[in-house]
């Protein structure tokens, strides 16, 4: 990872600030390491002194490094020279640390356009047409919207959109009556399981809750039959 040139943009991506954060956090922890190795080789009796035991026992992070390095004594013990030398070593870390601290106010957090290259063609709007249950601009096959609003999840196909098979709006409007008749039936049969069901007090709220949904579909698919009419495709020029 370039982790100058990713901090030399203008604009730096959450992504890239984050793997930068894991990449510096990994490169002190090995600076620091390898300088603790020298410091464990002196021996036991010595490093008793606790001139360099905060230095061993403390975690450094890329905005705890300028302090870190300032709690380093300025001199200490024959025996612990090494090990202070070794820990001062981590200076040269300290300007990427720092750069990476003050570029934390360019970072944004939307997501970073990709550079790979498509292995499909980018879609056009090209033989689409609108769905008239979710409103979405849909593939045509044949004339009609194909499958969408599925998921895979599970590893097959499960579920799909009302409005699958049916024309788009801009050529008919079947597809609205198709979901006006379908939301009305689900009205008549949530009426008759509040009128005659034996439920329980969490089964008649779910019901309530189906007849308000259905009747707002009602007013809404009604009022769309109302004022249909055709109009041209995505990719068709109105006349």
């Amino acid at each position: 990872m370039d982790i100058e040139a990713l901090l030399s943009a203008d604009v730096i991506y959450n992504i890239d600030y984050v793997a930068m954060r894991a990449t510096l956090n990994r490169a002190l922890e090995k600076a620091k390491a390898a300088a603790s190795d020298v410091y464990l080789a002196i021996p036991y009796e010595d490093r008793c002194t606790d001139e360099l035991s905060a230095q061993y026992h403390g975690t450094i992070y890329p905005h705890t490094l300028p302090g870190w390095l300032k709690k380093l004594p300025q001199s200490v013990s024959p025996t612990h020279a090494a090990a202070l030398e070794a820990y001062r070593a981590l200076e040269a870390l300290a300007p990427i640390c720092a750069k990476f601290v003050a570029a934390k106010g360019r970072v944004v957090k939307a997501r970073k356009p990709s550079t790979a290259v498509r292995k499909t063609p980018a879609r056009t709007l090209d033989n689409t047409g609108t769905c008239a249950c979710c409103g979405q601009n849909v593939k045509l096959d044949g004339g009609v919207i194909v499958a969408h609003g599925y998921t895979i999840r599970w590893g097959f196909q499960s579920g799909s959109c009302f409005g699958v098979g049916f024309r788009p709006i801009e050529v008919s409007d079947e597809g609205l009556r198709a979901a006006l008749q379908g939301f009305e039936s689900r009205l008549g049969k949530a009426r008759l399981s509040l009128e005659y069901g034996a439920l329980t007090r969490r089964e008649r709220a779910e019901l309530e809750g189906r007849v308000s949904g259905s009747k707002a579909a009602i007013a809404h698919y009604t009022a769309a039959i109302r004022d249909w009419a055709p109009r041209p495709l995505p990719t068709e020029k109105r006349s």
